[in-house]
């Protein structure tokens, strides 16, 4: 029987370190509090133990979090449109819904003071450069010790930042390999096709607004059509681009109605990608290009480049 119960528990250990989301355990969880981080912002941050009540005012960091283990307990949302989108809904966060019961703290344009202390944090977390968020930082420091993290850094390095918010160290190596695995394999099936230009796009509903400075296209090592901006574009230029492929990675259904007003344009009509039914929508919710994003990425960049 001890046998039997020894060789459990190291099946249980072989199978947190093969996966890298073993949760904590409680030894672990006690270790290296209290302990103070330097965050994005410069900020010296004091956390006194491991943070449990969590509050994000953007969703921003919920992949980071949830990679780890760590569900948090509220958040502001909205994107810099002001659009919100449902995370029920959303194909990277959809599979944790049921694990997440956050409290709404409303718009993340606009933080709601009153409903940050309601949340209760033990932490509150926020990006450098939120707007708005520097004028209210001496009231947030008031409920609890305030994190800035890096948006721009590539996302190993905010992952291992986020590790260390929460004691999560030990798992970070086992994440990363496992990810950068998978952008391995996708990237074997890719290569083949670095002829085909791929556009991608949000949209205030007028204009087409390139992302082109996103992660995927360096990760990946797909191809920007010639002339490719991140700035706000119109569809005469779209049309010169003609890229293989438009994609549009923002609110759904913002993104679903600029494009059914562009359908009697005789130069949308034109473009190759819209004759061929090239035209698709990722969730916009991976405009993080985080962690969880760059798995969902791979699968759904080698399903569409290989389904020709």
């Amino acid at each position: 029987m001890k046998q039997l119960m020894g060789l459990l528990v190291l099946l249980t250990l072989l199978t947190g370190i093969l996966t890298g989301f073993s949760p904590v355990s409680a030894a672990d969880e006690t270790v290296g509090w209290p302990r103070t981080i330097t965050d994005a912002a410069g900020h010296e941050v004091v956390l006194e133990a491991q943070p449990e009540r969590v509050t994000m005012l953007h969703t921003y960091p919920l992949e980071y979090f949830l990679v780890l283990g760590v569900f948090p307990t509220a958040t502001a949302r909205a994107n810099l449109l002001g659009e919100f989108s449902d995370l029920g809904g959303s194909e990277l966060y959809g599979p944790y819904v049921d694990d997440l019961d956050m409290m709404d703290l409303g718009s993340s344009l606009e933080i709601n003071l009153e409903a940050v202390l309601e949340s209760n944090p033990d932490v509150i977390i926020t990006f450098v450069n939120h707007r708005g968020v520097d004028a209210i930082y001496d009231q947030l420091v008031k409920i609890a010790p305030v994190v800035f993290i890096n948006y721009g850094a590539p996302w190993q390095e905010q992952l291992v930042f986020c590790a260390e918010i929460f004691g999560k160290e030990a798992e970070v190596d086992g994440i990363i390999t496992d990810i950068e695995g998978t952008i391995a394999d996708a990237n074997a099936i890719l290569e083949a096709y670095s002829d085909r230009t791929f556009a991608l796009f949000r949209t205030d509903g007028k204009n087409f607004i390139a992302l082109g400075g996103a992660a995927y296209y360096d990760t990946f090592k797909i191809t920007k059509p010639e002339g490719f901006p991140a700035e706000n574009i119109s569809l005469e230029a779209v049309a010169d681009m003609n890229p293989y492929y438009i994609v549009f990675q923002h609110n759904y259904d913002a993104s679903v109605a600029f494009v059914e007003s562009l359908k009697s344009s005789s130069v949308w009509n034109s473009l190759d990608a819209v004759k061929n039914e090239r035209v698709y929508y990722f969730d916009e919710e991976m405009n993080t290009f985080g962690p969880l994003t760059m798995r969902l990425a791979a699968e759904k960049l080698t399903e569409l480049y290989s389904q020709e």
